[in-house]
């Protein structure tokens, strides 16, 4: 479920609780809390690295002497084909951040600039600075326009940069529905809008840090001198290589796709987008940080049934197989195994840990498990906290149980809802846009017995205390002539 939290929402509730606590104290100062909300509402969308409102790329991660060259407003048939040229000449790749407008008009550009393996960004259809006062409806439309522009030309741009970078609390629900992130920059080449165009270079250069995304304009300048506007670039270009700065492709520098070109990739779910972005370092993650308590958790009691549910079966549908984390020792003990998941690049990462273990026996599916439909019987249907991104849970457990063979299990480990959970899914809310949802064990059971489900285990595991009964749920069960089970359920539901 989408649901796009910031900071934003974040400060207005500590504002409100404020302007309470003022109003017993001190009731002419119970203003000035939301005043200064205001402000920094107001103020936040001119700051084009200011994650106030939305989840803002403007610089590199981890990225040592890199930047990024981004141009906007173009294609320009006065400038882009000599600015192309330049790059090429200094091996210089950049992202062209076009308007649907001019992309309409020079469609030849645009597939120039690609030919010379360059990335194309959305910078809305008219590039109007007053984008973001428009209303919601107006701002889909700019941006969905110059989708429609692109796509003959076999571009599906997954960035966003809105104009002038100036954004706004209405723009992150929108590149959520279609995919799409937004890519700002955090050093602009102050040129007042092509104005100002000498000493464009030695500006850029002075403030230029590591993993900078830079702004510049692929537009003719506003007195009309290309030769002068050609020639800083041609000088920032040479002034980055002498203090050692490399310039790298915009997608390798925020770790985000910047553009599609296969038209059945086209249009990814958040879900699928954010786990495709994520699926370098999905491992390092789960294992070298925070969330790793609760990875550990999950791969000692998933060692742990191992052998009682996994040893010696046959097929094994995994349900969000992601990187192989799981599936890697499944396919060790079974004949078979189905990994889906919606991520191309988490599944690519999968076949290369396969290949690497000579591991033939794992099949790929790419797809949402509640539109797919997987081929044939299972001994084992399994998922490891992946059933949070499930809409309707009960009508998917409800199908995957047609699936299992007389006596077949399904496992599973999932999201319990606790007051521990509730935090972690207002985090899950703010980065990644979406509200994974958490189940209590009556809900799991209830799904379960609806589907015909006989013999069914339920524990709850992760920080549980007398404030919370646990955050993990994991589940266990079979259809009729499996053996009987031990757990927490075998009991009764708590």
């Amino acid at each position: 479920m989408i649901c796009p939290l910031s900071p934003a929402h974040l400060v207005a509730l500590v504002s409100i609780q404020w302007c309470l606590v003022l109003l017993v104290a001190d009731a002419r100062l119970a203003a000035l809390p939301l005043l200064a909300f205001l402000v920094l509402c107001v103020a936040a969308p001119f700051f084009p690295g200011f994650r106030f409102f939305l989840p803002l790329n403007s610089r590199g991660k981890g990225v040592s002497h890199a930047v990024a060259l981004t141009f906007d407003n173009g294609p320009d048939p006065e400038v882009t084909p000599r600015l192309i040229d330049l790059l090429a000449l200094h091996h210089a790749p950049a992202t062209f951040f076009v308007t649907g407008a001019k992309a309409e008009r020079h469609p030849d550009l645009v597939r120039e600039v690609l030919s010379r393996g360059h990335t194309i960004g959305n910078h809305s259809y008219s590039a109007s600075p007053l984008l973001m006062l428009w209303g919601k409806k107006a701002i889909r439309r700019e941006i969905e326009a110059t989708q429609r522009v692109l796509e003959p030309l076999g571009i599906f741009p997954l960035a966003f940069r809105p104009p002038l970078g100036i954004h706004g609390p209405s723009l992150w629900p929108i590149l959520l529905d279609l995919g799409m992130s937004c890519v700002n920059f955090r050093l602009r080449a102050s040129d007042r809008g092509n104005r100002q165009i000498p000493g464009l270079a030695a500006r850029v250069l002075r403030k230029c840090r590591n993993g900078d995304v830079i702004r510049l304009r692929d537009a003719v300048p506003a007195g009309g001198d290309i030769a002068r506007l050609l020639e800083e670039f041609g000088a920032l270009l040479r002034g980055l290589r002498e203090k050692g700065v490399e310039i790298v492709p915009l997608a390798q520098l925020i770790g985000k796709e910047v553009m599609l070109s296969d038209e059945r990739e086209r249009g990814p779910t958040p879900t699928a987008q954010f786990y495709n972005d994520l699926a370098p370092t999905y491992d390092h993650e789960q294992f070298c940080t925070a969330v790793s308590l609760s990875k550990r958790k999950e791969q000692e009691l998933f060692s742990a049934r191992l052998p009682e549910i996994f040893a010696g079966k046959g097929r094994v549908l995994e349900v969000g197989a992601g990187t192989g984390i799981y599936t890697l020792p499944i396919a060790r003990h079974s004949r078979e195994v189905l990994a889906v998941d919606v991520s191309r690049n988490m599944l690519r990462i999968l076949e290369e840990k396969a290949l690497t273990e000579r591991l033939t026996n794992i099949k790929i599916l790419l797809g949402d498990i509640e539109q797919c439909e997987p081929d044939g019987a299972f001994s084992v249907i399994c998922a490891f906290c992946s059933f949070e991104y499930i809409a309707d849970l009960p009508a998917l457990i409800h199908r995957l149980a047609l699936h299992l063979e007389p006596g077949g299990t399904l496992y599973c480990l999932t999201a319990r809802r606790s007051l521990f959970r509730l935090f972690t899914q207002i985090g899950n809310a703010m980065r990644q846009g979406l509200w994974l949802r958490a189940r209590s064990r009556r809900e799991m059971e209830r799904m379960l017995r609806s589907a015909g489900f006989e013999q069914i285990a339920i524990d709850s595991h992760l920080l549980r205390s007398w404030l919370s009964g646990g955050m993990l749920l994991e589940v266990v069960a079979r259809k009729a002539a499996g053996p009987p089970l031990t757990g927490d359920s075998a009991r009764g539901p708590s």
